[in-house]
């Protein structure tokens, strides 16, 4: 296993902690379809994270999870992909899909976990992430994020040493 592999799998297991945390039922995800491949790389659904509120009815998310050293350099190229994305193609299959990705190299003022926002997205503009906190339907709190954030650092620090 190398170290990106590590990272990547480090990453799916922090994001699965924080919907626990935030009180969903994850599960990791099963499909009779094959998976969504480009290159060596899977972009199908790492986990089904469902939620039963109190009052209302159930949520239910789907969640792919990507460790990303540069966030702004793959969103960048899956901008100039267009139509051919992988995050278009997967939501094609996915509807309900969220890409959350994972970095231990945040922008300044920016959260390790950014999510690609499918509510407000027009088609054909160019992808745009943010805070895992921002994205309000899904009811992480800051407080939770910062915990796996010290995580990222500490982890990460360790295996890049």
């Amino acid at each position: 296993m190398d170290l990106l592999e590590a990272k990547s799998r480090i990453a799916e297991a922090l994001v699965e902690s924080i919907f626990r945390r935030a009180r969903y039922h994850v599960t990791r995800f099963q499909s009779e379809r094959s998976p969504l491949r480009f290159g060596r790389e899977d972009f199908s659904p790492d986990f089904r994270a469902r939620l039963e509120p109190t009052e209302g009815e159930a949520v239910e998310y789907l969640l792919e999870v990507k460790y990303r050293p540069h966030i702004d350099q793959f969103i960048s190229v899956e901008n100039q992909r267009g139509d051919r994305s992988v995050f278009l193609m997967a939501r094609r299959q996915w509807p309900r899909l969220y890409f959350i990705l994972v970095t231990d190299h945040p922008e300044p003022g920016r959260s390790c976990f950014q999510v690609i926002s499918f509510g407000h997205y027009t088609p054909g503009a160019p992808f745009r992430t943010v805070d895992l906190t921002d994205l309000k339907e899904l009811g992480i709190f800051r407080h939770n994020m910062e915990d796996h954030e010290a995580l990222v650092f500490s982890i990460f620090d360790l295996l890049n040493a």
